[in-house]
């Protein structure tokens, strides 16, 4: 998936959730965190294993349990936007590297036919495949770009009701940066 539906499917998710908007703005780029794997050209691999993924911000949870309570809906965010990337590229992750290299994966597919009335088939592929490394990623793939014009024909739609959630963002984004509200 391309790093742009990683950043945006997650917080739409949280703020439909009314989750504090400053918070999850100020957490998205964990969203895209895992990506940068292929620095070391080992896509989906490094960053999409289970020690950053799982264990590092379990640890922040217990961490903000114990010793600071109030951190722990960061926390929380960390793990939220960090976990919700390898979901969403569970096409193919190396999830126990460095001690498996095999890739994890599933991948549904779900048919609707017509003919002859209406047939749903679903189909689940899962296991494990060899790893495959991906050197690069595309900024916004086709199905990006659909949900981007697809967002943009229901911004178009709710124009009202969208200009002033933009208006509302924009004095958010505005009050994070100068800490007024």
């Amino acid at each position: 998936m391309d790093p742009v539906l990683h950043l945006l499917l997650p917080v739409l998710f949280l703020l439909a959730m009314r989750i504090d908007t400053r918070k999850v703005l100020m957490f998205a780029p964990l969203a895209i965190f895992p990506d940068f794997d292929a620095v070391f050209e080992l896509h989906r691999a490094v960053f999409h294993s289970f020690i950053p993924i799982l264990v590092l911000p379990i640890g922040l949870i217990v961490f903000s349990k114990l010793k600071r309570p109030e951190w722990m809906l960061r926390a929380m965010l960390v793990q939220f936007f960090l976990a919700s990337h390898i979901v969403l590229d569970l096409g193919g992750v190396a999830f126990l590297w460095p001690f498996v290299k095999d890739q994890l994966f599933f991948d549904p597919v779900i048919n609707f036919n017509l003919q002859g009335g209406v047939n749903f088939i679903i189909h689940f592929d899962y296991g494990w495949r060899p790893y495959v490394p991906m050197a690069t990623t595309d900024f916004v793939s086709e199905t990006g770009f659909a949900m981007i014009f697809l967002g943009m024909l229901v911004g178009i739609v709710f124009r009202k009701e969208g200009w002033a959630s933009i208006c509302s963002m924009g004095r958010i984004v505005r009050g994070f940066f100068t800490g007024r509200e």
